[in-house]
């Protein structure tokens, strides 16, 4: 990315709390991903109480899903407001068939994150001082006004209310993006999926962002196959927060980097 688009997307993520960035997916890998995703939906149904249409820890279930943090231009955004140790929170599928009713409008973080109302003394308002998590949703297909597109609220990441604001919401807008691109905005952001009105399914990878030392979606760590983790390298200890585990031994036997005992202690491993 050169230098003048990253600080536009920068900007436009300060001012209105998102940005698109195009061209980050290939055709190639859209259609493999689409392939994938709907074997996975074909898999969930024969799968008791499995939901239909959104899969999660998509890094464990093919390759291609393995792109969503090997993108340099994402990876330089997502690390300019969170940190050089940034961590993947979740990596979820969501396919949106024909029919798809609007959902409401929300912000993220509501369950395990910032935007959860832990106390009284919160008031009703949520931190909006620092950016905290940035979701990004991958366009698997071109992203429309009438297929499903997530529709937002342009500078709601600065209202500091749990809740959305009521209906109608002024500025409310719709985000429509080509295929390959990818929508990334702050969790604060009020956002939600628009009612597919189109004749085909519109597709979407969906990967949630945070500081390292906010409470995650899922615990990543636990989850990533070793031979993902391999393939990531170095990289991959910061991506799914290994080297962000908290030590369970005395603080000289650990090694922070690796996320684990130093070498000598790998006997006292709790898992």
């Amino acid at each position: 990315m050169i230098e003048q688009d990253f600080r536009d997307h920068v900007l436009r993520v300060k001012l209105d709390g998102y940005t698109v960035l195009p061209d980050l997916l290939t055709g190639e890998e859209c259609d493999e991903s689409r392939q994938q995703l709907d074997r996975l939906s074909e898999e969930a149904e024969c799968q008791p109480g499995a939901s239909v249409g959104g899969f999660n820890n998509l890094f464990n279930k093919a390759r291609v899903f393995e792109r969503i943090y090997q993108l340099t231009d994402l990876l330089q955004v997502l690390r300019y407001f969170l940190g050089e140790d940034a961590v993947l929170s979740g990596a979820y599928g969501s396919i949106r068939p024909p029919g798809a009713k609007a959902g409401g409008l929300h912000s993220d973080g509501s369950q395990t994150g910032h935007n959860r109302i832990l106390s009284e003394a919160d008031n009703g308002r949520r931190i909006t001082s620092h950016v905290l998590g940035l979701n990004v949703i991958f366009c698997i297909s071109d992203f429309t006004r009438t297929n499903g597109a997530t529709h937002l609220i342009p500078g709601s990441f600065q209202y500091d209310s749990f809740r959305p604001p009521p209906p109608p919401v002024p500025g409310q807008m719709m985000v429509e993006a080509t295929r390959g691109s990818a929508l990334v905005f702050n969790y604060n952001t009020w956002h939600g999926a628009s009612e597919n009105r189109g004749q085909e399914s519109r597709y979407a990878i969906l990967s949630p962002w945070r500081r390292q030392w906010l409470r995650p979606e899922n615990e990543l760590s636990r989850i990533v196959d070793p031979e993902v983790l391999e393939r990531a390298g170095e990289n991959g200890k910061k991506v799914f927060g290994i080297s962000a585990l908290a030590p369970y031994l005395e603080a000289w036997q650990w090694d922070r980097p690796a996320g684990g005992p130093k070498p000598g202690w790998e006997h006292l491993r709790r898992d």
